[in-house]
C-alpha cells in the first residue's frame, strides 16, 4: 500500500528526470502491486471546457457576420462542431464519477 509521503517521492523523482520505467522497476523490487503503481502513474487532463465554449461562441458570431457578408455558412460548422465537443466534456466527469 503506498502512502503520500512514497508518492511525493516519486514525483519528485520524476521532476528531476529519472525515467518511469526506472521507477516503476524499483517500486516492483520494493513489493509494491501494478494497481498500485498505476495509481501513481496518472496522465494528467486538463480542463478545456471553458476554451471550447469561448471559440464556439466567437465561430458562432464570426459565422453570423459571413452569413451577411459573403453567404458562407462553415463557421457555423466550425461552431457546432465546438459546442458539441463542449457537451461531451461536460458529460465526461459524470461519467467518470459513476
Amino acid at each position: 500500500m503506498l502512502n503520500e509521503e512514497k508518492i511525493k517521492q516519486v514525483r519528485k523523482q520524476l521532476r528531476t528526470g529519472i525515467p518511469q520505467g526506472e521507477i516503476e522497476n524499483e517500486l516492483i523490487k520494493e513489493g509494491y502491486t501494478e494497481e498500485d503503481i498505476k495509481k501513481i502513474f496518472i496522465p494528467h487532463r486538463s480542463d478545456m471546457r471553458s476554451w471550447y465554449l469561448f471559440f464556439a461562441i466567437r465561430f458562432l458570431l464570426i459565422c453570423l457576420y459571413t452569413v451577411v457578408v459573403n453567404n458562407s455558412f462553415l463557421f457555423l460548422l466550425f461552431s457546432a462542431g465546438l459546442f458539441f465537443v463542449y457537451d461531451q466534456e461536460i458529460k465526461r466527469p459524470k461519467r467518470s464519477s459513476s
